[in-house]
């Protein structure tokens, strides 16, 4: 009797929702939908040709079928004809999880830069949005991770370490981008990049210090390249050579969007509570926004220098696509419920 109530309670709030014309139901139920899930267990591999993560290993759930995008790969920036495996390479091993039992993981491991690409290479796997009106305007991920255990010893102390990034959100490529000299003449910027509008999550160490601190930016690469907005956080660990806890929300909108990242429950940045310098709410180009075409959850891409003493690895384990925050997620600032744990 009580399944049957809570089948007929939920049917009478759907249907009011209906009536009064909201897109929400009541507070206690806000939050999004889960769309993947995957532990990488048997059922799951990567490609032949390691593009795509493929199978399924959760009832109801497949890498080849994600609501709301169009499809998702791996992204390696390898030049057209060369060996994809002398410079970047994905796998599923099995190594101890973050619940300290053996488990099925995701390695990305970023080798070496080809000289024959342009752009710098990159290990990274995306999801990519449907077209509009059908693109997604907002997203949660959450999923385990662990970075290499030498990290902080690649490179030495004494002088700033180059960039490092693991998570991005990117508007495409709006063709507009501007010369060097342009951008001197006009803007006093550098030249513009590949991607029109973009905010990236990574790692960061200052000259003199032993620590890593995380930092989360938004950057107008077109025409001209402007970082807009830079939050840096040292009060909450990186852990290198551990599990750690990921979670990643993006909201797109002109005036009300969001940013959110947390690490181990600890949040590093939640815009709707603390707003870098520059930050206005705005989370897309102010001219000419795009859609939000790539979402880059797990990404190996650095400054080639951290490659001195060989490849670089990150991985991966337990991860879960939501349309946005989890029901009872306390970023929702709904007062009942909990986030729920992320499975072995």
């Amino acid at each position: 009797m009580k399944l049957k109530f809570s089948l007929w309670r939920w049917l009478a709030l759907v249907a009011l929702g209906s009536l009064l014309g909201k897109s929400e139901a009541a507070p206690a139920e806000r939050g999004g939908i889960l769309l993947l899930k995957s532990g990488f267990e048997p059922g799951v591999r990567i490609s032949d040709d390691m593009n795509q993560i493929v199978g399924s290993d959760v009832p109801g759930f497949s890498w080849e079928s994600t609501p709301r995008w169009e499809g998702s790969r791996f992204a390696y920036l390898v030049g057209r004809g060369r060996k994809v495996t002398d410079f970047m390479e994905s796998v599923i091993e099995r190594q101890v999880g973050q619940d300290g039992r053996e488990s099925n993981v995701l390695r990305l491991i970023n080798k070496a830069d080809d000289p024959e690409q342009g752009s710098t290479s990159r290990n990274e796997f995306s999801f990519f949005a449907a077209r509009p009106p059908d693109e997604y305007k907002e997203g949660y991920v959450r999923y385990w991770m662990k970075l290499q255990a030498n990290l902080d010893r690649l490179l030495p102390e004494d002088r700033p370490a180059p960039w490092y990034m693991i998570l991005e959100w990117k508007e495409p490529n709006a063709g507009t981008s501007k010369s060097a000299r342009e951008c001197k003449e006009c803007c006093d910027a550098k030249a513009g990049g590949t991607n029109n509008y973009r905010i990236n999550v990574g790692l960061q160490r200052r000259p003199g210090s032993k620590e890593f601190q995380w930092v989360i930016r938004g950057e107008r690469p077109q025409p001209c390249r402007v970082e807009e907005w830079r939050h840096e956080n040292s009060q909450v660990r990186i852990p290198l050579g551990e599990w750690f806890l990921v979670e990643a929300y993006m909201k797109k909108h002109a005036r009300e969007g969001r940013v959110y990242f947390a690490v181990n429950q600890q949040v590093i940045l939640d815009t709707d509570q603390t707003k870098p310098a520059g930050f206005s709410g705005r989370t897309e180009h102010p001219d000419h926004p795009l859609p939000l075409r790539f979402w880059s959850p797990m990404k190996n891409y650095h400054g080639m220098e951290w490659n001195t003493h060989g490849p670089v690895s990150q991985w991966y384990d337990d991860f879960e696509l939501w349309s946005s925050f989890p029901p009872g997620h306390p970023a929702l600032g709904d007062t009942v419920g909990a986030p729920p744990k992320g499975e072995g």
